[in-house]
């Protein structure tokens, strides 16, 4: 008897055990479901669109597709969840793409909504809502000037502008002549540019709102005095051109005349303007840049220049800041006549570009946390330096 008992709550514990790993089983299940919606008025169907659920690895990624029924419902039902996974979820509609990252940690997620627009290739749609250039450094060395550029494009209407398949149908942005070692950041999905006569064309879709692209690099002077000419082929509501005192003189005849700002222990010279039409032109002038000596003309006849990204961290913290305080001194210029302080911390040591991004990413949220800042203008910042972490861990395992 003694015997039967023993057996039976042995066999009681393994059945309970079971019933255990079978409900953690349970628990690592995970469904995502959501609806896709067309936010254009009279806008296309959303049936029968293919959905995409990303699992992505360090060492690759594994996708789930499922098509969206009459309303344009989908649900992915009962996968495993991995933490080590990166989860997400995008649909493409009228050759756009539109997602958004899951978080699947504490469980299955709230109903997703994948809000899609009907697309347009007229460029029409998307204008500037500011535009930041920063020369930041000169190098007598070779005579180049480094430049750094944020523009924050705006589309109002309910439609997305999709890039067309000439280049007189992609959203285009000039460099100045000789420009090399270009670099572009954006939050964009899927973005990507290519360089044609005099800059470089966008390869990405604008969905309505504002978003914001960096670009970095490097250009050659001849001599100390140069003038700069830009077109800003789609306006600007604010143009922001500044650098740093003792790097260059910075006037502008169509912008006005310099005043002074002090960011971090620097003091830089700031032109701005607003309400740019599309298509002014403007002109920069630039005096007192330092010039190569004769040793080193000969030594740069060696091609070409490199700018390395890594060496601008720090400008875009600082041009990150620029946006976050640029109330400061937007006021009446009559009133500007001496320097304002503008507490932005940029780092002496650029060397570590980790370091800088999560200096940036704090100051950003403290910023927000403040009322600094808006929840929209937050995330979409928030995304960009997350998405140069991610990519600085990527060249490191390559």
């Amino acid at each position: 008897m003694a015997i039967r008992l023993l057996a039976l709550a042995a066999s009681l514990a393994l059945a309970l055990l079971a019933v255990g790993g079978v409900t953690h089983a349970q628990s690592q299940l995970r469904t995502v479901e959501g609806v896709v919606q067309n936010a254009t008025q009279g806008g296309g169907e959303v049936s029968e669109q293919t959905v995409t659920l990303h699992r992505v690895t360090a060492t690759g990624f594994d996708d789930l597709t499922t098509t969206t029924d009459g309303t344009g419902a989908f649900n992915f039902t009962g996968f495993e969840f991995n933490p080590a996974v990166s989860y997400g979820v995008s649909v493409r509609y009228q050759e756009a793409i539109y997602g958004t990252d899951l978080d699947l940690s504490a469980g299955s997620p709230e109903p997703v909504a994948l809000t899609v627009y009907d697309g347009t290739s007229d460029d029409g749609i998307v204008s500037a809502g500011s535009a930041s250039l920063l020369l930041a450094d000169a190098d007598p060395s070779d005579q180049t000037l480094a430049a750094l550029e944020i523009i924050r494009l705006v589309n109002r209407s309910d439609r997305s502008y999709i890039p067309g398949e000439g280049v007189m149908e992609l959203l285009r942005f000039g460099l100045p002549p000789a420009a090399s070692g270009l670099v572009l950041d954006t939050a964009l999905i899927g973005a990507d540019y290519v360089q044609v006569d005099r800059g470089f064309a966008l390869l990405a879709s604008i969905p309505p709102g504002e978003h914001e692209i960096m670009f970095s690099y490097r250009f050659p002077y001849e001599a100390s005095s140069f003038t700069i000419e830009k077109t800003y082929r789609y306006g600007a509501e604010t143009v922001r051109v500044l650098a740093p005192e003792e790097v260059v003189a910075l006037s502008s005849p169509t912008l006005g005349p310099p005043s002074l700002v002090t960011i971090g222990e620097r003091q830089y010279q700031v032109v701005e303007s607003e309400g740019l039409t599309r298509g002014a032109e403007v002109s920069i002038d630039l005096d007192g840049l330092p010039m190569a000596s004769a040793g080193q003309q000969i030594g740069n006849r060696l091609p070409d220049l490199q700018f390395e990204y890594a060496a601008t961290a720090a400008l875009v913290a600082l041009m990150v800041g620029l946006l976050i305080y640029g109330a400061v001194w937007k006021t009446d210029r009559s009133s500007r006549s001496g320097s304002v302080a503008v507490a932005v911390e940029v780092p002496h040591e650029q060397n570590d570009e980790r370091v800088v991004i999560g200096q940036m990413i704090g100051d950003l949220t403290a910023s927000y946390e403040a009322g600094s800042l808006t929840e929209s203008d937050y995330s979409q910042r928030l995304r960009v330096l997350n998405a140069r972490l991610t990519s600085l861990s990527g060249d490191d395992s390559a």
